[in-house]
């Protein structure tokens, strides 16, 4: 991986992750995990704070009565916050809308005295938008998600079915776009994950005056997703997601098995493709408990449904001959790079952050989104294709973790005292309590 360029460092950093490995498992723990770690390398003081994700006793990604340790980062404090489930979209959950929560976050800010607050978005960010307003603190907003493809490819979504469902799930990105300006107007500068949360920014109607001009990019650990991984444990992995079929042609899913990410898609795709292709799908989600049904050599089907850490995730991706994945909504495509970096190509979606930052033909096959017959056509290119896995690797030379801490840190810079701020500080209070109101409603 390439050097970094040296840039301003913060001396202390309060960081809000609404995701943290195993309670809630996605991209953006990942990421925020990673450059936690990098930034404590680099000598930063970093005081955590992230949700429980603990409502009336269930803990994600399972549900079950099992409390499962945080993975910890040594050096840094690690203040857990309550938690509820996600207004509408209930799959998730994030930080509960609340008084205590907003004491929380106002003691920690005075007590910790950070120069800058680095939140990600999500449902309840006004609960840290108000602190921060309130103790007169600059904040970063990382923009990672895009609510408004979720909304339009999951048909679960909304509680409510067929039009009304639509509406509704209508309405609440109409509420998450205020959301958005609201923070902006708050005191808060957006961080954009990838180009397409720039346009997400842009069309909510959050001014560009909010907006850092720098773009989180790609990310990836190269230390840990490296092709020289233990040769016995690729092996012994890749017998046992492929059920031991001979001259099996393995591609690999990781991530949340949601409808959101079109896994459906990747499984029906397994009546068209060759007898010698299997498809494991790594990771959990709310769709494994049909597919998990699926499960064995005769589908050709591997899903077991259960969280898997990062060392796991690494072999399973060296093991694949390429990871494959149909979402459309992805603003950066996290395992995408993972895998590449393992030395493993990439069959994708051409759409969001897989058109953005992946190259057709030289680090993987972009097909047509939801076209069977362009699948099929980049599988079996991808198949014939004898891919070089160091020149892969060699593709991810910007993404590596410490160019992306570079990155934020220049965006960091961005962030300054808060104009006005005692008008912004009742404004933010005044949307909290609104949302307050909202979010109980809801629940």
């Amino acid at each position: 991986m390439t050097s970094r360029t040296e840039t301003a460092t913060p001396r202390r950093v309060l960081v809000y992750s609404h995701s943290w490995l195993p309670r809630q498992v996605d991209g953006v723990a990942v990421r925020m995990m990673a450059h936690v770690d990098c930034m404590v390398k680099r000598g930063v003081k970093v005081t955590l704070v992230t949700p429980d994700f603990q409502v009336g006793g269930e803990v994600y990604p399972d549900d079950s009565n099992e409390v499962k340790p945080f993975k910890p980062i040594p050096g840094v404090e690690h203040i857990q916050v309550f938690t509820q489930r996600t207004p509408v979209y209930r799959k998730n959950k994030c930080m509960q809308m609340s008084f205590a929560n907003l004491k929380t976050f106002v003691d920690v800010i005075r007590r910790t005295r950070p120069d800058v607050v680095h939140g990600t978005q999500e449902a309840s960010f006004q609960v840290l938008a108000c602190a921060c307003s309130l103790c007169d603190v600059p904040f970063v907003i990382s923009m990672h998600t895009d609510v408004a493809q979720i909304a339009a490819r999951d048909q679960g979504f909304s509680a409510f079915g067929g039009q009304i469902g639509r509406i509704h799930a209508w309405l609440s990105v109409r509420f998450v776009h205020w959301g958005y300006r609201n923070w902006a107007l708050a005191g808060g500068t957006y961080f954009p994950v990838s180009q397409q949360s720039q346009t997400i920014l842009k069309n909510a109607g959050v001014s560009e005056k909010r907006v850092a001009p720098v773009v989180w990019g790609p990310m990836v650990d190269g230390e840990q997703f490296r092709i020289d991984l233990p040769e016995k444990d690729v092996a012994s992995t890749r017998q046992r997601l492929t059920f031991g079929l001979p001259n099996a042609y393995l591609m690999v899913y990781v991530g949340r098995i949601t409808a959101e990410k079109d896994i459906q898609f990747l499984v029906d795709s397994m009546v068209r493709a060759p007898k010698n292709v299997v498809l494991a799908l790594i990771g959990p989600g709310s769709m494994c408990d049909e597919l998990c049904k699926l499960h064995g050599a005769e589908s050709r089907i591997f899903c077991e449904g259960k969280f898997v850490g990062r060392e796991e995730v690494a072999l399973c991706l060296r093991a694949a001959d390429c990871h494959v994945s149909a979402s459309t909504m992805e603003t950066v495509g996290f395992t995408a790079m993972e895998s590449i970096s393992c030395g493993t190509p990439m069959l994708a979606a051409n759409a969001q952050g897989f058109a953005l930052y992946l190259s057709h033909g030289v680090n993987s096959r972009l097909f047509t989104p939801g076209d069977k017959h362009s699948f099929d056509a980049e599988l079996a290119v991808m198949m014939s294709t004898k891919w070089d896995r160091k020149v892969l690797r060699d593709s991810m030379d910007s993404a590596s973790i410490e160019a992306c801490t570079d990155r934020a840190f220049n965006a960091y810079l961005y962030t300054g005292g808060i104009n006005f701020r005692w008008f912004r500080t009742l404004t933010a209070f005044a949307y909290f309590a609104l949302n307050s109101f909202i979010s109980r409603a809801m629940q």
